[in-house]
C-alpha cells in the first residue's frame, strides 16, 4: 500500500492500531476497564513488522492506554509454523 495506512512508513503501518487503541480507550474510560492489544512481536513474512519496530508500537499503544500488551510470534501468512 501506498497510501496514509501502509507503505514503508512505520507511522504509517502503526496508524490504524494506534486509532483503534485510541478510540477502544476513549470508549471504555479510564478507571475499572482493561484494554488488551494482541502485538505478533516477530510476524515471519516477507517485509512485517520488524522486532524493533514491534516494541515502538507497542509503546505507542501503552500512550494511548492500553493496559496489557499480549505479545505471539507470525502470522497466518507465514511459511514458517510456529507451533
Amino acid at each position: 500500500r501506498t497510501d496514509e495506512w501502509g507503505g514503508e512508513h512505520f507511522e504509517n503501518r502503526s496508524r490504524l492500531a494506534v486509532r483503534i487503541a485510541r478510540q477502544v480507550r476513549h470508549a471504555a474510560g479510564m478507571k475499572d476497564f482493561a484494554v488488551i492489544f494482541r502485538v505478533s512481536l516477530l510476524e515471519l513474512v516477507e517485509n512485517g513488522m520488524s522486532f524493533d519496530e514491534s516494541l515502538e508500537l507497542s509503546k505507542l499503544l501503552e500512550a494511548e492506554g492500553v493496559d496489557i500488551i499480549n505479545s505471539g510470534v507470525g502470522w497466518h501468512e507465514a511459511r514458517i509454523p510456529t507451533i
